[in-house]
C-alpha cells in the first residue's frame, strides 16, 4: 500500500527502501517543509534513522516507536560521532538487514560529506540511493532576504568551506563584484576571513550579511561591510549555526523597492553593474605595500603575520597593504607583484624619479636566498621595487627584550639568540650584528645560534653557555612568528624560550620605515 502525504493525503511517488540498504536524504536547514516528498516516503520506510544536528529532525517525531533514531550531530569542537564512525554505523546497520535512512542537514553533496558516506557504503557492498536536499548555502541567505543571484548585480555564486584560510579561487570570487560568495562554517573564523580578504585586495566596503539559525524561530540577520562586520557580529553576539554572504546582494535593504540595488538591470556579467574593478595598485595614489613573509603551515603563525600587516595598514592609512609569501602559502610574491604592477622596460632602482606601483617589504629578518632571489626576481622587469629586510634594527632588540621579560627571565640568565639561519655570509653577518645590538640593549653577553644552514646551532650555543658555567640559559626568539622552527627552539636544551617577535607595534613601524626608505622618503 502506498504511503500518504501527511499534509495533503495524496499518494506519494513510488520509492522503495530495501532491507540492507541506505537512503541518503537531503533536508534543509532545520525547516520541516524543506524535505522532499520522495525523501519523506523513504524515511517512513526506515527501521533506522541516523540524523544530523542541523537537519529537519522534527520529522523523526512522525516515526513510529519501533524506529531506532540515532543522533550523530556535530557541533563545533564536539562531535557526537566521528565521520568514520558514522560511515561504520551506516554499513553495520545495513549489513544487519535494516532499512537505513541517513537524514542530512542540507544537500548531502554540498559540504555535507555525503560523497564520503556513499563511497564507504558502496565499498562495503551496501546499495545507496541519494535524495537531493536544499543546501543552507542558498536557503540560509534566502531566509534572511538575501538573494544569492540577482539580475544585473550578481550573476555567479561561489560557496566556500570557510573553516580555515581562503584559497586563491575564493579570494578571486570575493574580489569579483558580479559574484556572491557564501561562507559556510565561518562565524568562528570571521576575523581571519576578513583580514585575509582585505589583505588580498577585496574592497572593505563590500556588503556582508550573516543569517543565524536560518528558518528557525530564533533566526537573526545582521548586515555590515567587510570593514564593519566583525564589530556588528560581536555587538549582536552572533554565533553558529550561521551563514555568511558577501557581495552586492548582501547589502541591507537590497530588496527594498526604494533601494538602488533592485534597480540594477542587465543581461549578465558584461553589464556595467558587474564590470570588474581596476586593480588597487593602478588606481591608488600611493604605491601598494606588499608585506612578504616566509609563509607557514602554522595557523597561529598565519594569524600573527596578518595581524602585523593589519597593524602596518593602520600606520599608513590610504596606502593599500597586501600579503605575499616566498614559500608554503599563497599568494606567491611573484604572483602578487604581477597582479599589482605593470611590466617595466628596465629594473627599477631607488634613483628613479617616478614612484613604482608596488613596493615589496620583506617581513624577513636578514638577507638571504628569499630576499636575493625570490623577491628580487619578483620585482625584476616590473613597475615594482623591493625594500630591505627588517633586521638588524635596535627596535627588534627592544621587542626581544620585552619578550624575554614576559617569559620571566632574570638579569643573571645567559642569553642565546635563536636565528633561523642562512648560507648567505651577509645574512649570517646581519644575525651576528643583531646579537650585538641585543647585547647592548640587555647589558650582557648574547650568543647567536642558528637553526639551519649555519653554525653554531642553537643547541650548541646553549651547551656552550652551560659549559661556561651559566646556571640558567634562555633563548631570545629571533623568529617573526610561530612555525616549524618553534619546536626546534624548544628542543635546544634551554631552560626557557621567549615568544617570537610577533604582532608588535615596533615590528610594524620598521616595515613602514623600509617602505618609505625604498621610496626615498
Amino acid at each position: 500500500m502506498p504511503s500518504t502525504d501527511l499534509a495533503h493525503g495524496d499518494a506519494l511517488p513510488t520509492a522503495m527502501l530495501d532491507r540492507g540498504a541506505v537512503a541518503l536524504i537531503g533536508g534543509g536547514p532545520g525547516a520541516l517543509d524543506l524535505i522532499t516528498v520522495r525523501g519523506l516516503s523513504l524515511l517512513r520506510q526506515a527501521d533506522v534513522v541516523i540524523v544530523d544536528r542541523l537537519g529537519p529532525v522534527g520529522l523523526t517525531a512522525l516515526l513510529g516507536p519501533e524506529v531506532e533514531v540515532i543522533d550523530v550531530g556535530k557541533r563545533p569542537g564536539a562531535h557526537t560521532v566521528r565521520q568514520d564512525g558514522i560511515e561504520e554505523l551506516l554499513v553495520r546497520k545495513a549489513h544487519a538487514g535494516h532499512r537505513v535512512a541517513r537524514l542530512k542537514g542540507g544537500d548531502p553533496f554540498v559540504l555535507g560529506r555525503g560523497g564520503e558516506e556513499v563511497l564507504a557504503c558502496r565499498a562495503a557492498g551496501v546499495p545507496v540511493q541519494v535524495v537531493p536536499g536544499v543546501t543552507s548555502a542558498i536557503a540560509g541567505p534566502t531566509a534572511g532576504d538575501v538573494p544569492v543571484t540577482h539580475r544585473g548585480a550578481a550573476v555567479a555564486l561561489h560557496i566556500v568551506n570557510a573553516h580555515g584560510d581562503l584559497g586563491p579561487a575564493d579570494l578571486a570570487a570575493l574580489r569579483d563584484p558580479g559574484t556572491t560568495t557564501v561562507l559556510m562554517m565561518g562565524v568562528e573564523w570571521l576575523p581571519r576571513l576578513v583580514e585575509q580578504s582585505v589583505l588580498n585586495g577585496v574592497d572593505p566596503s563590500t556588503p556582508v550579511a550573516i543569517v543565524q539559525s536560518a528558518t528557525l524561530t530564533d533566526q537573526r540577520v545582521v548586515h555590515g561591510t567587510l570593514a564593519t562586520i566583525e564589530r556588528v557580529a560581536a555587538d549582536a553576539e552572533i554565533s553558529h549555526p550561521a551563514v555568511i554572504t558577501v557581495g552586492r546582494t548582501a547589502a541591507a535593504g537590497f530588496l527594498d523597492p526604494s533601494a538602488s540595488g533592485t534597480a540594477l538591470r542587465g543581461p549578465g556579467r558584461e553589464a556595467p553593474a558587474v564590470e570588474r574593478a581596476r586593480p588597487a595598485a593602478i588606481a591608488a595614489s600611493a604605491p601598494v605595500l606588499i608585506g612578504c613573509a616566509h609563509g607557514t603551515r602554522s595557523r597561529e603563525g598565519r594569524d600573527v603575520v596578518r595581524a602585523i600587516l593589519r597593524r602596518i595598514g593602520e600606520l599608513v592609512p590610504g596606502i593599500p597593504v597586501r600579503e605575499a609569501y616566498v614559500d608554503v602559502q599563497s599568494p606567491d610574491v611573484a604572483d602578487a607583484v604581477a597582479d599589482l604592477s605593470a611590466p617595466a622596460p628596465d629594473v627599477r632602482t631607488r634613483e628613479d624619479d617616478a614612484a613604482p606601483a608596488a613596493v615589496v617589504v620583506p617581513l624577513l629578518l636578514s638577507t638571504g636566498l628569499h630576499v636575493n632571489q625570490d623577491i628580487a626576481a619578483a620585482v625584476t622587469g616590473r613597475d615594482a621595487a623591493a625594500g630591505a629586510p627588517l633586521g638588524p634594527d635596535p627596535r627588534l632588540a627592544e621587542v626581544m627584550a620585552q619578550r624575554l621579560a614576559e617569559a620571566g627571565t632574570h638579569s643573571e640568565d645567559a642569553v642565546v639568540m635563536g636565528v633561523v639561519g642562512t648560507r648567505d655570509p651577509a645574512g649570517q653577518a646581519m644575525a651576528h650584528e643583531m646579537g650585538r645590538v641585543l647585547a647592548r640593549r640587555l647589558g650582557r653577553e648574547v650568543s647567536v645560534g642558528f637553526l639551519a644552514a649555519a653554525s653554531p646551532t642553537v643547541a650548541e650555543a646553549v651547551a656552550s653557555r652551560r659549559a661556561a658555567g651559566a646556571r640558567r640559559v634562555v633563548v631570545a626568539n629571533y623568529l617573526l612568528a610561530p612555525g616549524q622552527f618553534t619546536s626546534q627552539l624548544e628542543d635546544a636544551g634551554a631552560d626557557l624560550v621567549a615568544a617570537a617577535l610577533g604582532d608588535h607595534p615596533l615590528v610594524a613601524e620598521i616595515a613602514v620605515d623600509r617602505y618609505e626608505a625604498t621610496l626615498g622618503a
